[in-house]
């Protein structure tokens, strides 16, 4: 039997009035089990999880996020099976079982079970509580989802509400007293299903509706696409999700490896990592034969609609493009990320810039693609644009972030001084120009920026680039051409110190372009999340 409900606006607090969604975490159409968490939402104190209280199925999403909602208010509708309506709230109008009638309906069962209840884990960093407040007295009946008791962890006061319906039989530990983790406090009846849920020290206790405030701070762990265990504290899946970045991208430093706030803040206000020699592991990136030498690339395989190439400016590489690349492949698109030519661990050496997507075509049909949308910076946009103009049947659509070949203007000192970098100090300082977040790399990660740069790869390609009079490419006159068959949109920061963004003004009006504020010449660093939607909007091209 499926009843249909409306999952309502929980209170997560005494002094919780309203709430605002800032994530779901699962989608219309999802079966999800008691226990799993549907949503976040953040309060004016924190940022929780909120768990099913039962089995269901998300029929429909009714408040989008960011939305503030009041308490009680209708948020999702859900479908729910035979058995006690855990959706209800007090004061609606069709309440579910009274307490102890669903505990007693509970306790006339075939499937009970008496079992410890054990002093639950309420944060990663917790080993001990101590209980403040026996909720319940022994012989006593509770609910799903009604408090059993108060504890107090060395961060805060959380009631602990029950999984499932049963009955406290003896206390095993009294109020004041302080307990391990995983200790045994007291003996209760519950059904033979949620018995491993009570006994199981790390399975995440049900933050359940008007009882649950402090079990917030909780951090569950969610399934890695390995079917690895990834820890992450809500706030900063929030963090990850508002900044495009995949949560399996980075190394959490909290305990048991979990990802904290500061483990994301720094992965997305580094962004000279793009800029890094790899250090990564070796089968991490592929590489491949081409006519005239390896190419190395990053491929994320399977996907939806039109696979992505992106392209790397001057004196970057992949990386590059982590951000940018996490949420692509979190929205289900291929992502193709090569290192250009004289870039990388690519060993094709180039000296002009118009051979730089010259083995592009190549490498695509030694990939089986046979089209693909291009998201190109700088100077890897002028490589896109003789791509499109080389091979127009594989090219779908052009997204150019910060082009070069615009006009004349550009900053010749940058181009100059990473290609003929010996010094750290050097290139401390040219890094600093690229981004309005400013770019400080720890000395080992400065060191070896600054060796793979005096290897001297890129003078001839600088030479080519740039002179005493500005830029020496020009992009104008194949954009207006490629403008008339072809989607581009071109994306400048307006604090770029690269290269003006008024140079945008000379593109025809067919191009459509977007000025980003608080940006500086990379956008996709300063502004992921706005970066992404873009690409995002444009389609999968199916």
């Amino acid at each position: 039997m499926i009843n249909q409900r409306f999952l309502k606006m929980p209170r997560l607090g005494e002094t919780m009035e309203e709430g605002k969604i800032v994530g779901w975490l699962v989608k219309p159409g999802e079966a999800f089990s008691r226990g799993d968490p549907i949503l976040e939402i953040e309060t004016d104190k924190t940022i929780a999880e909120f768990p099913a209280l039962g089995d269901g199925r998300l029929q429909e999403i009714l408040v989008g996020l960011d939305e503030t909602i009041e308490v009680g208010q209708p948020i999702a509708s859900i479908e729910i099976g035979a058995g006690p309506d855990w959706t209800a709230q007090e004061g609606d109008d069709e309440p579910a079982l009274p307490a102890a009638a669903t505990a007693a309906s509970t306790a006339d069962g075939d499937d009970l079970a008496e079992t410890d209840l054990l002093m639950p884990r309420l944060g990663e960093t917790m080993e001990e509580g101590r209980i403040a407040k026996w909720l319940k007295a022994e012989g006593e009946s509770f609910a799903r989802g009604e408090a059993i008791l108060e504890i107090e962890t060395d961060k805060t006061i959380a009631e602990f509400p029950a999984l499932a319906g049963g009955k406290l039989l003896t206390i095993l530990k009294g109020e004041d007293e302080t307990v391990a983790v995983g200790a045994p406090i007291a003996r209760i009846l519950a059904p033979s299903e949620a018995g491993a849920e009570t006994s199981t020290v790390e399975a995440s206790p049900a933050q359940a509706r008007d009882q649950a405030a402090s079990l917030a701070t909780h951090a569950n762990a969610a399934s890695s696409g390995n079917g690895a265990r990834l820890r992450a504290t809500p706030l900063a899946r929030r963090l990850a999700r508002a900044r495009g970045l995949d949560l399996t991208a980075l190394k959490g430093t909290g305990r048991r490896g979990r990802i904290e706030k500061h483990d994301v803040l720094s992965f997305a206000q580094d962004p000279t990592r793009g800029l890094q020699p790899a250090t990564g592991p070796a089968e991490q990136v592929s590489s491949v034969a081409l006519r005239r030498g390896r190419m190395a690339y990053l491929d994320s395989g399977a996907g939806e609609g039109v696979p992505l190439l992106l392209l790397h400016g001057f004196a970057g590489d992949r990386t590059t493009w982590a951000a940018i690349a996490s949420g692509l492949k979190r929205a289900g698109r291929r992502v193709i990320i090569p290192d250009l030519p004289a870039h990388g661990l690519t060993d094709i050496e180039e000296t002009e810039p118009q051979g730089l997507g010259s083995d592009l075509p190549e490498l695509l049909k030694s990939l089986d693609v046979d089209r693909v949308s291009v998201v190109a910076h700088s100077l890897g946009a002028f490589a896109a644009v003789m791509l499109a103009q080389a091979a127009p049947a594989k090219v779908r659509a052009l997204t150019l972030i910060a082009p070069a070949g615009l006009g004349r203007e550009i900053d010749t000192g940058f181009i100059a001084g990473m290609a003929d970098a010996q010094h750290p100090g050097e290139v401390s300082h040219l890094l600093r120009r690229l981004s309005v977040q400013g770019a400080d790399l720890s000395e080992p990660a400065l060191a070896s920026l600054t060796k793979a740069l005096s290897a001297g790869r890129l003078k001839r390609l600088a030479d080519n680039l740039a002179g005493p009079l500005g830029q020496r490419i020009d992009a104008l006159s194949p954009l207006h051409k490629l403008s008339a068959t072809l989607p581009i949109r071109v994306l400048v920061g307006l604090e770029d110190r690269i290269i003006p963004w008024s140079q945008v003004q000379a593109l025809p009006p067919r191009i459509a372009v977007h000025l980003l504020a608080r940006s500086g010449h990379m956008p996709q660093w300063d502004q992921a999340k706005e970066v992404l939607e873009i690409i995002l909007a444009q389609g999968d091209g199916r």
